[in-house]
């Protein structure tokens, strides 16, 4: 079964849109699925039917600037918009609750695990398990990005969007990858995933000058010490990464991910590397294996 769901933030008035999938089998959790930056819920069918085949409901949804939830693509809003975003993501899990009342489970991809990471730190006694899959490392120069979005959207406007801000993000991702065929190699060995990518016009779009810095605030969120007060320290937590992913730098970035959840409290933390695969590991020739090593986890 699929129910569209909407909720609609009263802040601002954005409509948040998200679609529940489940059966009569789904009766093991929730997944709250959050998808990466610059791409659309859409794009994880095929995880969502072997998730429910496992027998979870998964919970899909277009995050702000994304998909059907976008006034202006990767624009999170006008204001304090990183945070509003991930309190609809929770209004949409409580509508999708009052369906499928099971365990919530948040599986986060990329962008999404920063906003999977900003939620644990507000709902943490909510959660049952946690997923985060091809996380991006710990940007050391964040408030210096910060500082630059700020003078870039004095002189250009918030909703512009800037080449410069975008090859500081990404120029760097092909650099490893032998003579690459297009921008977006570093996404997937699987040059068909690549393929579909570019051809989605809801895919690959540069975020706004707001929506680089919301996402930069994001990392700050995730990756500083203020404000964590964990209530549940014994939330099981895992990171799945491809071994070529340059989103998470390299193998040091992972485990700084993994050791600063343990500092602010998390005991049960722990990552798995696939070696020679890249970002979208949910989408290379192994995905099949990696769902299986989700749901063994999930199972336990």
């Amino acid at each position: 079964m699929k129910k569209a769901l909407t909720v609609k933030n009263a802040a601002d008035g954005v409509v948040l849109h998200g679609d529940l999938y489940w059966d009569d089998g789904c009766t093991k959790g929730l997944i709250l699925l959050l998808h990466g930056m610059s791409e659309h819920k859409e794009r994880y069918a095929y995880v969502i039917g072997k998730l429910n085949e496992a027998g979870y409901a998964v919970l899909s949804t277009d995050e702000r600037g994304h998909g059907e939830s976008a006034v202006v693509k990767g624009c999170f809003g006008r204001e304090n918009g990183w945070l509003l975003n991930v309190e609809d993501q929770y209004a949409l899990y409580k509508a999708a609750k009052e369906i499928v009342d099971l365990p919530l489970i948040v599986f986060g991809h990329s962008m999404g695990t920063l906003v999977s990471r900003s939620f644990i730190k507000r709902h943490d006694d909510e959660i049952k398990k946690v997923v985060l899959t091809g996380t991006p490392s710990n940007n050391k120069a964040v408030n210096a990005a910060i500082a630059l979005c700020n003078i870039i959207g004095k002189f250009k406007g918030e909703e512009y969007r800037s080449p410069l801000l975008n090859k500081l993000c990404f120029g760097a991702f092909n650099n490893k990858i032998p003579n690459p065929k297009t921008d977006y190699d570093w996404l997937s060995v699987n040059e068909e995933n690549v393929r579909r990518y570019i051809a989605d016009d809801d895919c690959g779009y540069i975020f706004t000058v707001s929506g680089f810095r919301d996402m930069f605030g994001g990392m700050k969120d995730v990756y500083g010490t203020e404000g964590w007060a964990p209530k549940n320290r014994t939330l099981p937590i895992r990171f799945f990464s491809g071994s070529d992913d340059p989103c998470m730098t390299n193998l040091d970035g992972l485990r700084e991910a993994v050791e600063i959840l343990k500092k602010q409290g998390y005991a049960d933390v722990e990552y798995k590397v696939y070696p020679g695969y890249r970002h979208e590991i949910l989408n290379e020739d192994i995905r099949d294996e990696v769902i299986a090593d989700i749901t063994a986890f999930l199972d336990e």
